[in-house]
């Protein structure tokens, strides 16, 4: 299999406080890894450290065998690297359809070519087959900021996947969102995955989520990998029921 994303021996310290803890794990191709961890394991600053957004203390991050450690994400998006955030990072001035040719843009395009080319960018088909993958059609021509928060979480991971990324790491997709609108935010990702056999890393809190959409579980604590492997296995192990079910 090929590695997407090869995390080697990772540490972040701030100060004395060790926040993750030599971590080590790979993500091949076609993946659908979930990290999981209490609060306070270090899943963020992992996520950060992989994104750019922090430098690790220790270790390395490869994207397709090349070395990414410390790159920015705008450079990071060359690679084929997308994100959510926990916080939505959608234009609620904006329609539905606008940002999600934005977020192309994004990933594409020189100054020139934003300035003097088409106005959709050339992104306007793609934005409505994106609309429709992710059932909002209705919804195309509504501000992002008139939507429901389900649905803006729907709008957010749709941007996520407009640029056709090669790895797409998920900050908590579930957190706020109600059963009826998780449910089909998990369809869908799950359908994107069979189709397009797209990369995914996600962290979340809602474990039944996680347990459904991911074929592979690692598990946090303290900053270190207490468990990883399948869903099923990663739920009944012992450490991960002491450390995060707390039963």
């Amino acid at each position: 299999m090929t590695a997407v994303l090869e995390v080697s021996n990772l540490s972040k310290r701030f100060g004395g406080i060790v926040a993750v803890d030599n971590v080590s794990f790979t993500v091949n191709d076609g993946d659908i890894l979930g990290i999981i961890g209490p609060n306070g394991s270090g899943k963020s600053t992992l996520f950060n450290c992989v994104l750019g957004q922090l430098i690790p203390t220790e270790g390395s991050v490869r994207i397709d065998g090349q070395d990414s450690t410390g790159m920015r994400p705008c450079d990071l998006n060359r690679l084929g690297v997308s994100r959510t955030f926990q916080l939505l990072q959608v234009f609620p001035q904006l329609s539905v359809r606008d940002n999600l040719i934005l977020a192309g843009q994004e990933h594409q395009g020189s100054m020139t070519s934003r300035l003097f080319g088409r106005p959709d960018a050339g992104l306007g088909e793609a934005a409505e087959q994106m609309i429709a993958f992710f059932r909002l059609t209705h919804l195309a021509d509504e501000q992002a900021g008139m939507l429901s928060y389900g649905q803006q979480k729907l709008l957010d991971a749709a941007m996520a996947f407009m640029a056709g990324p090669r790895l797409v790491l998920l900050d908590e997709p579930a957190g706020g969102v109600n059963l009826t609108m998780l449910g089909l935010l998990r369809e869908r990702l799950q359908a994107y995955h069979a189709e397009r056999k797209a990369t995914f890393v996600v962290i979340e809190h809602q474990m039944e989520f996680v347990m459904a959409l991911c074929t592979r579980v690692l598990v946090l604590a303290e900053g270190r990998i207490i468990a990883e492997g399948a869903p099923e296995e990663v739920r009944r192990n012992p450490a991960v029921i002491e450390a995060y079910l707390g039963h």
